[in-house]
């Protein structure tokens, strides 16, 4: 099941203010800490864009200088990357930040997957349009689903026209 946590997150909230005169979005950013070593991954997505290697080189210089010393006397491993064509979401947060995209989401209540464009995403549900009901076969114009309804989802990339 995909969680809430990210509005909650302090992480993810200072994150997201550092990286917003980049024009970029925060999708995920967590830390932990394993021998000794403090862990850090954060996941960026430009809107209208792809993310490229000056934009992933920009926000670790921008991160990685404040934590080091925030995180004091632990060292620090700082992964920063793109989410990927078929980014695993994690967070219902992630349904307003790939707003326009094609997702695949699983629907309990249909028992299949749903493929549609993010049209809306709200507190409790998303909107979705040019949907399709995978086992069926079925198309319908658009659809909301409730995340409690949603088993799992990802972003959809079509290799092909």
């Amino acid at each position: 099941m995909l969680t809430e946590d990210a509005k909650e997150s302090r992480l993810f909230k200072e994150v997201d203010e550092l990286l917003t005169g980049l024009s970029l979005k925060t999708v995920e950013a967590v830390d932990s800490v394993n021998q000794g070593t403090h862990h850090m991954r954060v996941v960026v997505y430009k809107e209208g864009n792809e993310v490229n290697t000056d934009d992933l080189a920009a926000v670790y210089n921008i991160i990685y200088p404040r934590y080091s010393v925030i995180f004091g006397d632990r060292n620090l491993e700082l992964e920063v990357s793109s989410p990927g064509l078929q980014r695993s979401f994690k967070d219902v947060i992630e349904f307003s930040i790939f707003k326009g995209k094609l997702v695949r989401a699983y629907s309990v209540s249909f028992s299949s997957y749903i493929t549609g464009k993010i049209e809306s995403a709200d507190d409790s549900s998303v909107t979705l349009s040019e949907c399709q009901i995978e086992d069926s076969g079925e198309k319908r114009g658009v659809m909301t689903l409730l995340y409690s309804d949603i088993a799992k989802a990802k972003l959809e990339y079509r290799w092909e026209a």
